[in-house]
């Protein structure tokens, strides 16, 4: 969703939130409510896109939109939840976390990002693979870290990186999940989530949008019970045996409540910048080898012209390109290889979606 342009987040945003709204004129409420939450989604990814003014009566207009479904009741008598893995339900936040997997994605499938992958292994991995050397050291294991940094630069990738390359189970938690599939039974189901997680050897929790999640507390009441649980389930969570960790990322780390930052929490932040020119080199070798070429296509141009572009920008980039050869293909009959000059066509529309006044507040968070 973050690699979305503000154009079709709008539309989506407006969408999903006239089928709530018809939803809920119509009695569905439980559909009412699933859509309002997923508008709401898209108008806290506009948010972030939005200069000052402009997101702050956006944040507002989140807010007011989960308390409208936050207030709409069940549209037909609730039933308990059987608790059976075996055959979860659709709605069963619980049986949906216990199938949690390994992720199959490694530090190799990121391109770039040294620094931040040493500063996990330092804070995350490591703990879990030596913790007798760190028990004799007297360092400390467990507590949350904080990738932040621009959109589309890779941090749920890492994160799931991060739990490979620990050997961990991963629990990816969205804003979705809280406030669509938990409604009514928000600390319940919060508290299960970390049961759960408890119950395995090895488990990293990632909280990928953690600024829809920890909105800052005294505005909303429901906003404000779903954090204080969160809270308090990662204080008890934090620091328990080495094999569990705490992971979070946000566009926003501004917007997140200042007691989420406190020490055993997401007190260990790590920056993660727009790619630097080896890792844009990187993506874009990657991406052409994925794709038919036709003549020679000069890697470092490509590099040089995309100064500024975030992952997210360079998957953009040649996926635009690649219209130009499916076109001639489909025009032919025989199928077309992607050019330097389609590229160069491509690079005429699609800019770097994060400005330079982004970034440096971005460089300077936290210092």
């Amino acid at each position: 969703m973050s690699g979305m342009s503000e154009d079709r987040l709008l539309m989506a945003f407006e969408t999903m939130y006239d089928s709530a709204r018809n939803a809920q004129n119509a009695g569905q409420y439980n559909k009412a409510k699933r859509d309002y939450y997923k508008a709401a989604e898209y108008m806290t990814e506009l948010a972030k896109l939005s200069g000052s003014k402009l997101r702050a009566a956006r944040v507002d207009r989140v807010k007011r939109i989960i308390a409208i479904a936050d207030s709409l009741p069940d549209s037909a008598p609730k039933k308990p939840i059987a608790r059976n893995a075996a055959t979860p339900d659709a709605e069963d936040v619980g049986a949906s976390f216990k199938v949690a997997q390994i992720p199959d994605v490694s530090f190799d499938d990121v391109k770039g990002l040294e620094s931040a992958k040493e500063a996990i292994r330092i804070k995350m991995i490591y703990p879990m693979a030596h913790a007798d050397v760190y028990a004799a050291l007297g360092k400390s294991a467990g507590g949350g870290v904080l990738m932040y940094g621009p959109p589309g630069t890779g941090k749920t990738m890492l994160a799931k990186a991060a739990a490979h390359e620990a050997g961990a189970v991963f629990y990816s938690v969205k804003c979705s999940d809280i406030v669509s599939k938990w409604v009514g039974e928000s600390e319940k189901n919060i508290a299960e989530l970390f049961e759960t997680a408890r119950s395995a050897d090895r488990a990293i929790i990632f909280f990928d949008e953690l600024d829809s999640l920890f909105f800052k507390r005294g505005t909303d009441v429901h906003n404000d019970r779903r954090v204080n649980e969160l809270l308090q389930q990662i204080d008890g969570f934090s620091g328990r045996k080495s094999g569990l960790m705490i992971l979070g990322a946000t566009n926003n780390p501004w917007a997140v409540d200042d007691a989420a930052m406190r020490p055993g929490r997401f007190s260990q932040k790590i920056y993660i910048p727009l790619p630097d020119a080896p890792a844009r080199a990187a993506m874009i070798e990657s991406k052409l080898k994925k794709t038919k070429t036709d003549g020679d296509i000069n890697v470092v141009e490509i590099v040089a012209a995309t100064d500024g572009f975030s992952g997210a920008d360079i998957t953009e980039l040649i996926d635009r390109a690649t219209d130009a050869p499916l076109r001639r293909s489909l025009a032919s009959g025989s199928v077309s290889g992607l050019t330097a000059a389609d590229i160069s066509e491509a690079l005429r529309f699609v800019k770097p979606s994060v400005d330079a006044a982004t970034v440096a507040r971005f460089e300077n968070y936290g210092e």
